[in-house]
Parts: structure tokens; C-alpha cells; sequence
């Protein structure tokens, strides 16, 4: 009994000792784990942890680029229908034609600075970027007709079919009667040639017929009644609008209805922003032009004033 108590003693004695268990969190004890660290160890991990993102980001990236190249049919061309953009680009230009004459009228009286009158007097200034700039600021509005000159341009793989240009109405009052101007013309080239009378209370899209042995515009056959206009990719077309008014003045914008593959779309354009303006002519109970001031053309394309009823307010209305 002694003997194998002693045993047992000695055996209890050569046991290691019971050491308590670690209750933190993990995430304490792997932050512990590295403020142990050397600072050459902390730098040395935290590079190799980004240099695993890194390699992961590369994965996913090279996965991507390779899906969207086996669904373009793994070409080296663009693809077809890119995701994002228009599917054609247009540039707006509010142009004089060679054949036209230039009137344009304010809503408001039209008082020049000194600086501007200064302008207006020197030789060629009614032919002059600035002029045009001026009678922009000044918000005058063409008389009786607007052209604007559209190219559209092909953004697509696929063929863009235009089927429709209709002015999209945005006010219709009557016609501006501040201060008129009478000025020179400018030159266009056309491909296409398209009229809208908007007196009409619905105006459609009309080609332009020029009269024989003139340069006049007249309103023919609706245009886009046996006419498409197709864009393939950077492909060009020439779009040239003219919108006429006589009895009112009309802001419009003009809303493009085109195909692109079996799907129906629209696109609305106008003047940089703000809607495009015509107005007809202002007349008075007696049937003649009625303005408040009227800026002439001279020989040589400076502007002269002529307060009050001057010369271009005497005409009856509806004269050429």
C-alpha cells in the first residue's frame, strides 16, 4: 500500500501543471498577435495582403474583358451597340442661306450702349461674328423664317434609320414688335432640304421646292413620306431646316423619331440648350409694320438707326 501510494505521488508530481484557457476574442488576440510583430514584420505583411488584392482586382478585370470579348463575338472591331453615348451625334448651326434676305426682331426695345453704337457704325459690322453675337444678347429672333443646319453623324455599329423631324412646340404668341433689324445673308449646302409652316397648328415635315427661276423656298410633298435618312457608323448626312411663321411668334425644339435595329427611339435637339425662335412680322391696325426702332443695312454693312417709324415700318405687311 505504501509502495504504490509513493508511485502515484510520483506520478502526480511529473504531470505538467494545468494552465487556464485564453478567453479573448479572435480578433483580439490576432491584433495582439500583431503588435508583437517587429516593424520589419508589420511593413513586410502589409505588403504582401496589398499585393493579394492587387492579384485579385487583375483577376476580376481579366474575367470581365474576357466575357465582353466572347459576347462580341470575340472581333477585334467595337462592339456593335456600346452601352453608353448617343447612338448619333448632332451639330446644330443656325445659318443665313446665300438666298436669303435678314431680318430679325427683338421682344423689348433694343437701347445699344455707347460701345455698342460705336460698333454698329464701323464698315462690315452687320457681317461680323460679333454682330450675330449681339443680336443673340440682345434676344432677337429671326423674322418669318429660320434655318438651321443639322449634321448628324453615325455613333453605331449598327444602322441608325431617322423616320421622323417634327417641331415639338414649346410657346406661340403673337409676333415680337421691339426693335428690327435688317441685314445681309450668309451661304449653306444642304444635303437634305426640309420646310415646317408653324401657322399650322400641327406642322409636319415638307420638302422644299425651289421655284423655278428662283431661289425661294416653297413647302412640296411630306418629306419623310417616302424619304429615310440613314446613318451607319461616323457616317455623315446634312440636315437643313427652315421654319416659317408669319402670324405668330413660335419656340420650338425638334424631336427626331429613328429605329435603331427593332427598337423605336427619339431624340430631342434644339438650339445649344434653349429653344429655337422664329417670329412673323409685327403689324399694325392699318396693315403696315409697326416697330418701336429699326437698325438699316448700309453700303458698306454698317447698321443705322432710325427712331421710331422708320422706313422698313412704313411697308405693308406681307410686302418681300
Amino acid at each position: 500500500m505504501t509502495a504504490t501510494t509513493g508511485v502515484a505521488d510520483a506520478g502526480a508530481a511529473s504531470a505538467p501543471p494545468h494552465e487556464p484557457s485564453d478567453r479573448r476574442p479572435a480578433w483580439r488576440r490576432v491584433i495582439d498577435w500583431f503588435r508583437g510583430l517587429s516593424e520589419a514584420g508589420k511593413v513586410s505583411l502589409i505588403g504582401g495582403v496589398i499585393g493579394l488584392i492587387a492579384a485579385i482586382v487583375a483577376a476580376i478585370i481579366g474575367a470581365v474583358a474576357t466575357v465582353m470579348a466572347s459576347d462580341d463575338g470575340g472581333s477585334d472591331e467595337p462592339s456593335a451597340t456600346p452601352s453608353s453615348g448617343p447612338d448619333f451625334a448632332v451639330s446644330v448651326e443656325l445659318v443665313r442661306l446665300e438666298e436669303d434676305g435678314f431680318w430679325a426682331a427683338t421682344g423689348a426695345d433694343f437701347q445699344p450702349s455707347s460701345a455698342q453704337s460705336r460698333f454698329l457704325a464701323r464698315p462690315m459690322s452687320s457681317a461680323s461674328k460679333e454682330f450675330t453675337d449681339l443680336l443673340r444678347s440682345a434676344g432677337a429672333v429671326n423674322v418669318e423664317k429660320q434655318t438651321i443646319r443639322l449634321t448628324l453623324t453615325g455613333r453605331r455599329g449598327q444602322q441608325v434609320n431617322v423616320l421622323d423631324i417634327h417641331p415639338a412646340i414649346v410657346r406661340r404668341t403673337r409676333p415680337l414688335d421691339g426693335t428690327l433689324f435688317s441685314v445681309g445673308g450668309q451661304e449653306g449646302s444642304p444635303t437634305f432640304k426640309v420646310m415646317y409652316d408653324l401657322d399650322r397648328p400641327n406642322p409636319v415635315a415638307r420638302k422644299a421646292v425651289i421655284r423655278s427661276g428662283t431661289s425661294e423656298w416653297k413647302p412640296g410633298p411630306p418629306f419623310f413620306a417616302d424619304t429615310t435618312i440613314t446613318l451607319h457608323r461616323d457616317e455623315q448626312n446634312v440636315v437643313v431646316v427652315r421654319a416659317t411663321a408669319e402670324r405668330f411668334y413660335v419656340a420650338f425644339r425638334l424631336d427626331v423619331t429613328y429605329m435603331l435595329g427593332d427598337r423605336r427611339k427619339h431624340m430631342v435637339i434644339d438650339d445649344h440648350g434653349r429653344p429655337f425662335q422664329v417670329t412673323g412680322v409685327s403689324c399694325g391696325a392699318d396693315g403696315r409694320e409697326r416697330y418701336r426702332h429699326v437698325f438699316g443695312t448700309k453700303r458698306d454693312y454698317s447698321m443705322h438707326q432710325n427712331v421710331g417709324l422708320g422706313a422698313f415700318s412704313g411697308r405693308l405687311c406681307g410686302e418681300g
